[in-house]
């Protein structure tokens, strides 16, 4: 295993080294300094790079980690200012249980397996092992560390020990869905946003008195520990990992492997044989645009629905043990029907969430539009303006299924944490849900047709379309701390919703025909 991890350094150092003087050689005053191959056959100068590599990827790591407990502290007194320290190990528990699910390392890409295991030929497995226990050692020292910096208490061991084990656990959990779905648990979007929802979720709690504490812990290390066993021995009985990185880490992904969420993300949009053949009865009387749209949502079903019902199903069970929850803790029960009154903004960003616009417009493009606009028809205002009206329907009505849950479930909360003083608030809780779903739905529409952001080779390429994103999550955030009656907002936002969708179908018409186009 040792071997393996040091074969591996090095085949990784002398790629580095290499490409780091190939790139040097482009600068004109260097390629001057330097001809010919002089530089690539000085064993001094390759010594130097190589130290300098050394320090500089050390520095690296150091600085992430600083980073890493930065934004921890930083979240912990924004939570928990009366006790930081508690704040801290909880948002680490938080970060911890999402690290286990999505930071795992064994079914990455990158060059180092390609070259190590591709072109090599390196026992896979021993690879495997070698770096699954170099990255989780390095994780556990680096963590104790850090922890131990902030709150110097012992107590800090046992989460660190959670994470070890978690790290486990996440990695055969993840080589599991692999061998089973062809897709790593990353990319499996309705999981991926389910957990990273419920800790956020999880992370509120402090907010009501619920902290994640050392007796807890203890036990989910008690849980874990024989869990982790198995898991490892599970990771060790897979004898075709060389298989499995050799179809991850082929030559285009392995040198192009910041690309590889976008292969994974088409990977999760492309449609399968069966969904090909459609019954003619959801046809029959369709015709023009509405017949192109019905064609493919009837194809795409399973793509638009799965995570939809996906999140249905979750919210479902979040609404339920949440109102269990509250009516047998008088506590909970006050704070929530609070929270409720006067702190309905919170919604904005969970519904921004559970949105599922970006993955649908990116199928759309993918499986469609890629391919129409090719054709100068297809961006005709009248053609563009008639297929997104209809794609508005359609994008809705998938996005309203999770937020039906929600629009029943939260006025049924409000009702047996204690009610409210206003009874229009029954009314105004679900019609204010819906609108939300509606305005994510026509605005990620909107910001598709206007900075259409994927070039010929179906990579993501709009810069201004991803600032656009980021602004729509930064002002979806900031009004979480926004206090105002449940029934003012909600008239707010349905009158928003009204305006922006009549400005955004004049915008489309009138832009989209310049903008809707294949880069």
């Amino acid at each position: 295993m040792i071997n393996s991890l040091k074969m591996s350094f090095k085949i990784d150092m002398t790629y580095a080294i290499n490409s780091f003087i190939y790139s040097l050689k482009k600068i004109p005053i260097f390629k001057d300094l330097f001809p010919g191959d002089n530089l690539y056959k000085s064993k001094k100068a390759k010594s130097i790079i190589r130290v300098l590599g050394l320090i500089l990827s050390s520095a690296r790591m150091i600085l992430y980690k600083i980073i890493y407990f930065w934004v921890i502290y930083v979240l912990a007194t924004l939570l928990t200012p009366k006790d930081i320290s508690a704040g801290i190990l909880h948002i680490y528990f938080i970060f911890t249980i999402i690290g286990m699910f999505f930071n795992n390392k064994v079914l990455t890409t990158s060059t180092k397996k390609y070259f190590s295991i591709v072109l090599f030929n390196m026992d896979a497995k021993k690879y495997m092992k070698a770096m699954l226990w170099q990255e989780i050692l390095t994780n556990l020292i680096s963590h104790s560390i850090g922890l131990w910096i902030l709150i110097q208490n012992p107590i800090i061991f046992l989460f660190t020990i959670f994470g070890f084990l978690g790290r486990i656990i996440g990695e055969r959990l993840n080589v599991w869905h692999y061998t089973k779905y062809k897709i790593s648990l990353t990319y499996n979007y309705p999981f991926y946003w389910t957990v990273i929802l419920l800790s956020g979720l999880v992370a509120l709690l402090p907010r009501i008195g619920i902290i994640i504490t050392s007796p807890i812990i203890t036990i989910i290390d008690i849980i874990f520990l024989p869990i982790a066993i198995l898991s490892y021995i599970g990771l060790m009985k897979i004898d075709n990992y060389k298989l499995i990185f050799k179809r991850l880490n082929t030559k285009v992904r392995a040198l192009n492997s910041n690309q590889s969420r976008e292969y994974s993300r088409q990977a999760m949009i492309d449609i399968k044989e069966k969904d090909k053949k459609i019954d003619e009865k959801k046809l029959k009387g369709k015709k023009g645009y509405d017949l192109f749209n019905t064609i493919f949502f009837e194809r795409h079903k399973e793509i638009l629905l799965r995570s939809a019902k996906w999140f249905a199903s979750i919210s479902l069970l979040v609404i339920v043990g949440v109102g269990i929850l509250v009516m047998i803790n008088p506590i909970l029960q006050k704070n929530l029907n609070k929270f409720l009154l006067n702190n309905i903004a919170w919604f904005v960003i969970i519904m921004y969430f559970i949105n599922r616009g970006a993955i649908i417009t990116q199928a759309m493009f993918y499986n469609c539009d890629h391919s129409m606009l090719t054709f100068n028809f297809y961006r005709n205002p009248k053609v563009i303006l008639n297929v997104f009206k209809t794609r508005v329907l359609t994008v809705s009505k998938v996005n309203l299924i999770p937020a039906s849950v929600i629009a029943i479930g939260l006025p049924i909360l409000l009702y047996i944490t204690g009610g409210t003083p206003n009874s229009i608030d029954y009314i105004s809780i679900p019609i204010f849900i819906i609108t939300l779903s509606i305005f994510f739905s026509i605005h990620y529409l909107v910001i598709y047709y206007l900075f259409q952001p994927y070039d010929k080779n179906m990579k993501m390429k709009s810069i201004a379309y991803s600032l656009i994103s980021a602004l729509t999550y930064l002002i979806a955030y900031s009004l979480t701390d926004f206090k105002m009656s449940t029934t003012l907002f909600s008239i707010i936002a349905i009158i928003a919703t009204v305006a922006y969708s009549i400005i955004a179908l004049i915008i489309v018409y009138k832009k989209a025909p310049q903008t809707f186009k294949i880069k």
